[in-house]
């Protein structure tokens, strides 16, 4: 799967404008400086040279910034975690395994090095043994456990973060945008012909945007003072973007087809600055 994720990354940086134009989309003005569909791939990659389903992680771009990327890893193994445990809880333990799989099969590595030199303990056989608890009993009350030790394990690793670091807007927005740039691309890689033919990559998308709010809302009190007009953009765009994900199961078509999502996902990387 990690091929894919180049694959992703070229579209990112080369095809967003032809996919664009393949759809016939105009180009809607906004209160916000009348950028719309035709906003540049560049202006959507995501943060931590994050790719497609199966290739979050791993070698690749990143942006130069060692805490965003390390974030950023952790925040895509938040949101694969999250729409794994939506699916636990419907029962869909079989669907919930792929997501339960892809932060030690594809993300850790990332973080790896970092969670030594930042004095955080290692957590890979924490996610490893939960993997395989998804696989043999998912209905179990060790694996109840072991998602619970897993997910405090992230969050520590997040908290080793300085916390005015954590609180910072500029610094939750490049993570944010790395969050919803990869969803846009799962996203679209989703969808083939008006449906929706790869379901991991749907849910795995969900799962980043629902992160990305989540985010989102630990600074929304200072966007707001700071930047209001902004603040309103990227609260609406957030809630218009959840639209496209109405359940955990996709529906029978799109709500919102992929160059709609990167406008969206673009409006509020704009507004972020």
């Amino acid at each position: 799967m990690t091929m894919q994720r180049r694959t992703i990354e070229i579209f990112l940086a080369t095809g967003l404008a032809v996919t664009l134009a393949a759809c016939g989309t105009s180009t809607p003005d906004t209160d916000t400086g009348g950028e719309g569909l035709d906003q540049s791939a560049a202006e959507v990659a995501p943060a931590g040279g994050e790719g497609g389903e199966g290739g979050e992680g791993g070698e690749g771009g990143t942006t130069g910034n060692a805490d965003v990327d390390y974030m950023t890893a952790l925040a895509l193994m938040k949101g694969h975690l999250m729409v794994a445990e939506e699916l636990i809880a419907a029962g869909e333990y079989e669907a919930a395994e792929p997501h339960i799989g892809h932060p030690v099969d594809e993300l850790y590595a990332d973080v790896e090095t970092q969670l030594g030199e930042r004095e955080v303990p290692q957590f890979k056989s924490t996610l490893m043994e939960l993997h395989d608890l998804a696989k043999t009993a998912p209905d179990s009350a060790a694996f109840s456990t072991q998602f619970e030790t897993a997910t405090a394990a992230v969050d520590t690793a997040i908290a080793a973060l300085p916390a005015d670091q954590r609180q910072s807007p500029e610094f939750v927005m490049a993570v944010t945008n790395g969050l919803l740039a990869t969803a846009a691309a799962e996203y679209e890689a989703a969808i083939a012909d008006g449906s929706f033919v790869e379901l991991v990559e749907y849910q795995d998308s969900r799962g980043f945007v629902f992160y990305a709010e989540e985010l989102y809302q630990t600074i929304a009190d200072s966007m707001s003072q700071a930047q209001p007009e902004a603040h309103q953009v990227i609260l609406a765009n957030l809630e218009t973007l959840k639209t496209a994900w109405p359940s955990v199961t996709p529906p029978a078509a799109p709500v919102l087809s992929p160059p709609e999502v990167y406008s969206l996902v673009s409006e509020i990387e704009l507004n972020s600055n």
